[in-house]
């Protein structure tokens, strides 16, 4: 099943759509080139739907009815990177078991190799491993020689540990990896070529949504948030990889002043302290209103 064509709006649930623009992507456009490469990164600033356009790609690799599936589905997981995230979490690694009186210690399949294997088992079946913040561990060491596995479907490689007399590992072409990426986010690891070169990549970038969501979407704060991007991001950043996305203005659940007060200002004050806006911004953070 494909879902014809989804826009990242952010309300309750993803529903069909008829306007196209540039923030509005086919899922079917999606899932073609995820099924040429296998893997993706949907990159973009803060608020754009990137987690929920990696949710509804898998509800249509899967055929699922909705997102609501995917908890229930053996067949696609989720997780979160962070900084200390290694390869013993995500491929392989060593644990202590209890054996007899004591303690044993052995390798087990993590995450990933395990998603490998059940794919393998059942390749009739698409598999999908959406790995969120995918940019905030160290990639390189995480993947470790999986790297050459992802791209070379099918081949094994071997792994540093053996598990049940095997050291090999083999990624099938039946699984998907869909991760996201936060384009405003600096502090976190640099994804270096040899394994952006493994990865499609794909822009999800803020967008008007008061045609959608009419009095849901604060239009008037959405346009004055933007227009302090335009005119005062500093000159090491790219406004692309730092404007709020369309999240922060939607009103079915907060209201704007709300979230003008607790969640907008703050993170644009925190961005002048980090440079990536001008100090001449100030007094336009100050002066917003809902």
């Amino acid at each position: 099943m494909v879902i014809s064509l989804l826009c990242y709006q952010i309300k309750d649930e993803w529903q069909n759509a008829s306007a196209k623009n540039d923030t509005c992507f086919e899922v079917e456009n999606l899932e073609k080139i995820l099924k040429s490469k296998n893997q993706i990164i949907l990159q973009g600033p803060p608020g754009t739907g990137k987690t929920r356009l990696a949710k509804a790609l898998a509800v249509s690799l899967l055929a699922l009815k909705d997102m609501d599936g995917l908890k229930d589905s053996p067949n696609c997981q989720i997780i979160q990177f962070h900084p200390s995230y290694t390869y013993e979490d995500f491929v392989r690694g060593i644990v202590a078991v209890p054996h007899d009186n004591g303690i044993q210690y052995q390798a087990q399949d993590k995450i990933l190799a395990k998603m490998a294997a059940m794919a393998a088992a059942n390749p009739s079946q698409n598999h999908v491993l959406i790995i969120d913040e995918i940019n905030r561990a160290n990639l390189s060491a995480v993947l470790g020689e999986l790297i050459y596995a992802l791209e070379y479907r099918g081949e094994a490689v071997e792994s540093m540990y053996e598990v049940d007399g095997s050291r090999t590992i083999m990624l099938p072409p039946n699984l998907y990896v869909i991760g996201t990426m936060n384009t405003a986010d600096r502090s976190v690891g640099h994804i270096d070529y040899a394994i952006r070169r493994r990865f499609a990549f794909v822009d999800v970038l803020p967008t008007d949504l008061s045609d959608e969501l009419g009095d849901e979407f604060a239009k008037a704060c959405y346009d004055s948030v933007q227009k302090i991007f335009d005119e005062e991001t500093s000159g090491d950043f790219d406004k692309r990889d730092v404007q709020l996305g369309h999240a922060y203005f939607i009103t079915d659940k907060m209201d704007i002043q709300t979230r003008l007060d607790y969640e907008i200002r703050p993170i644009l004050y925190e961005y002048l302290k980090d440079g990536v806006l001008k100090p001449s911004a100030k007094q336009k953070i100050d002066e917003l209103t809902a």
